[in-house]
């Protein structure tokens, strides 16, 4: 299977996608990082972005939100190229639904330590929204499980970065959802 690959940086592509853009050659590309030069770099009428936009995928998590009723949550995001982006793409998700669901974000933490999820701990939130690598993923969710945020009582949306392949670690808890394009 070709399984697609997700990271922290985005140097290469981005270089590449600039150079093109100067040369004026036209460009097809699935960037399977989803990292935040798509917001850049789309802009360009000679690309055509053909993965799914962080907007797209925040749009995607925002309506299994507001269709289970789940007002309140969290952001979680690990290093991975974009995560800013990700976290913009949300706030401005919720600005445009303002007007017909009233979502609250608790909390957006940058997990660099396994002790920043302490914060989750000695919240309300019981919904995560998480964008990471797989193994960042893996890393992050085994934490999140000694500090018992995970289970029954919590739910944590991942995006696309994070389920990459049918392969299951068993960091991964029961009831997380995953969204796939």
């Amino acid at each position: 299977m070709n399984y697609e690959k997700y990271g922290r940086s985005t140097a290469s592509a981005q270089y590449f996608l600039q150079l093109a853009g100067y040369l004026g050659i036209p460009v097809i590309a699935w960037n399977a990082d989803n990292s935040g030069l798509e917001r850049r770099a789309s802009q360009s009428n000679l690309q055509l972005q053909l993965a799914p936009s962080l907007e797209h995928q925040t749009a995607a998590m925002l309506s299994i939100l507001e269709r289970y009723k789940w007002h309140q949550f969290s952001v979680v995001t690990s290093q991975i190229a974009g995560h800013d982006d990700f976290v913009q793409a949300v706030r401005e998700r919720i600005s445009d639904m303002q007007d017909t669901f009233k979502f609250t974000i608790l909390s957006a933490i940058l997990v660099t330590d396994p002790r920043d999820l302490l914060e989750l701990v000695n919240s309300e939130s019981r919904v995560m929204l998480l964008y990471s690598t797989r193994e960042e993923a893996i890393s992050i969710l085994g934490a999140a499980h000694d500090y018992k945020i995970t289970g029954e009582n919590y739910v944590w949306v991942v995006t696309q970065s994070v389920i990459e392949n049918l392969q299951t670690p068993s960091q991964f808890p029961i009831g997380m959802l995953g969204e796939s394009f």
